[in-house]
């Protein structure tokens, strides 16, 4: 069995840091029984790295913001393992894996884009759902939005 599973514990939104450390703690668990190292860091955006490295933003003040943004990078990582993600996202592929030459500034890829990062956000949500972690939906989503805005910002 693995040890993640065990270590489920309920998230009402406003507890103490201490306790979202531990979500953070259980999902940086999680990634790692998948194979992938785990950073947070205060001199970088978020990402993921088609190289299994997950990276966080300590920039983020509130450790909610800090736990979402991992849970959306975890979000990306379950994509890109999925079978479906060349298929569902075939210019994105291209561009990740460096399998051929994208123009980013075509209205396929901005939109593709868009549709991309909305899916991570939703993974990010269904992973802590399995995890057991109890997050605020509505609050989830309003923050996910302000990201997934600034990608349609970028698309016009």
């Amino acid at each position: 069995m693995q040890n993640w599973k065990n270590q489920s514990v309920a998230y009402i939104a406003g507890e103490n840091k201490l306790m979202i450390e531990d979500y953070i703690n259980l999902i940086t668990a999680w990634a790692k029984t998948r194979g992938y190292s785990v950073f947070g860091k205060w001199d970088e955006d978020a990402f993921y790295d088609k190289d299994k490295e997950i990276v966080y933003s300590l920039r983020t003040k509130e450790k909610k913001y800090q736990m979402y943004s991992l849970l959306h990078e975890c979000g990306h990582a379950l994509a890109f393992e999925s079978k479906s993600y060349k298929n569902r996202f075939p210019t994105m592929s291209k561009r990740r894996f460096k399998t051929a030459k994208v123009n980013s500034r075509t209205n396929a890829f901005r939109v593709e884009q868009i549709i991309e990062e909305h899916d991570a956000w939703e993974r990010g949500y269904n992973l802590a759902c399995r995890l057991g972690i109890e997050i605020d939906k509505e609050d989830y989503n309003k923050y996910a939005s302000r990201y997934v805005m600034s990608y349609i910002r970028k698309a016009k």
